[in-house]
């Protein structure tokens, strides 16, 4: 009885608290109440500006409860002149001495509560604890991850529901972290444990399954093409053979380049800089029509359609449905950029990000389809990241 009354006065008085505004201006605010016991001990207004961010707050039993605050801003496909943003993470990292750092996270005009008492789990003593973090600040739950030295593995841990770890394997030293189902050195992260309890941040990388970029000048051409990565990453496939560069490419308006291929292919890794929040639901059974009609609405033509579902379809049936978050051109620019040594008059670039789903209850905003003419030289790209059920970042 005594646990529902302290429930029912948490609630009044968070209630009671929030004091919201209706002003547009402030639509994007947030707030957090932090609760001692029954008692509201932090209530306070979340906005951009407490990015990295911290408060450190005195609790009751003589403890102290340190909040990081950071917001992470997601951006709309095709941006508008009304909106400049389509919603926003406010994340809070509560950390007490002696527990593990609990993330807490709310889109704006929602609350975060925190309880500041029952709402930590203790480390384990004399072991090596601690949570991982992307680094945007999201936890890396039920993952299982190899710790290196020297090129060896060392042992493993895996995380559990909140991204935290235990392991009596390691001790004080430098090593490098790499997800399971990564063996290449490109996505190792520094992980170098210095004390029995810590936060990681690890920079999690995505690899860029099968894009094929079609050429289509309007004359017999000669041309170099090369890749860039802004924020890391490289070139892991390719045909024909990437070295430093496609150089010295012949290509004729048909779009056969040296006589011999329809497109070029390759493959790359990078970081996940992708957007999550605008997409579609498509069951497995309609995949096939969806991609057909949706690539069609996009620019493409004939043969590329054709190319994209022969290869795709049968690759994707793991899964009753899937959530499909399309990458256009704006996106994908920030991680992977083209320089052509002619340049193109229209370039079309979707790369659909697919997340295997068991049910259909998630619920996504749908994309507004930019528009593109496919006049002059033109470039179209296609390419899918591959994402499983246990991702983090997406919601």
């Amino acid at each position: 009885m005594k646990k529902w009354i302290v429930t029912f006065v948490i609630i009044v008085v968070m209630l009671g608290c929030d004091n919201r505004s209706t002003d547009p201006e402030d639509r994007l605010w947030s707030w957090v109440h932090v609760y001692d016991g029954s008692n509201l001990i932090h209530n306070e207004v979340l906005d951009e500006i407490d990015d990295s961010t911290f408060v450190t707050l005195d609790l009751l039993d003589g403890s102290q409860c340190t909040l990081g605050k950071y917001v992470n801003i997601f951006y709309p496909v095709i941006p508008t002149e009304d909106e400049d943003e389509i919603d926003r993470d406010y994340i809070i990292l509560a950390e007490k001495e002696d527990y593990f750092t609990r993330y807490y996270h709310c889109s704006y005009q929602d609350t975060i509560i925190i309880d500041a008492v029952n709402g930590f789990s203790p480390i384990a003593s004399s072991m090596i604890c601690g949570t991982l973090f992307t680094t945007n600040h999201y936890p890396l739950p039920n993952q299982l991850f190899y710790v290196l030295q020297d090129s060896n593995i060392v042992c493993n841990i895996t995380t559990n529901r909140f991204g935290h770890f235990s392991s009596d394997s390691l001790g004080f030293g430098n090593y490098q972290i790499i997800e399971e189902e990564y063996c290449e050195e490109w996505f190792f992260s520094d992980f170098n444990v210095t004390s029995f309890y810590d936060d990681y941040f690890i920079s999690i990388f995505e690899m860029d399954l099968k894009p094929n970029i079609y050429l289509y000048p309007t004359d017999n051409i000669k041309i170099n093409i090369s890749i860039s990565f802004p924020n890391g990453g490289k070139v892991t496939t390719s045909i024909p053979d990437y070295g430093s560069g496609w150089n010295d490419l012949f290509v004729d308006p048909s779009g056969k380049i040296n006589d011999e291929y329809s497109y070029l292919f390759y493959e790359s890794i990078h970081p996940d800089f992708y957007q999550y929040k605008q997409g579609w639901l498509v069951k497995r059974e309609d995949l096939e029509s969806f991609f057909t009609k949706n690539l069609a609405e996009t620019g493409f033509t004939g043969q590329e359609i054709i190319d994209f579902t022969d290869y795709w379809i049968p690759i994707l049936k793991d899964y009753p449905y899937y959530a499909i978050y399309p990458q256009y051109n704006e996106q994908l620019d920030r991680i992977i950029q083209f320089q052509f040594s002619k340049e193109p008059d229209n370039i079309l670039r979707l790369i659909y990000t697919i997340k295997g789903l068991q049910d259909n209850n998630l619920v996504l905003q749908g994309p507004e389809i930019p528009k593109f003419k496919r006049e002059g030289f033109v470039v179209a790209e296609w390419g899918v990241i591959r994402k499983f059920e246990n991702t983090i970042g997406l919601k």
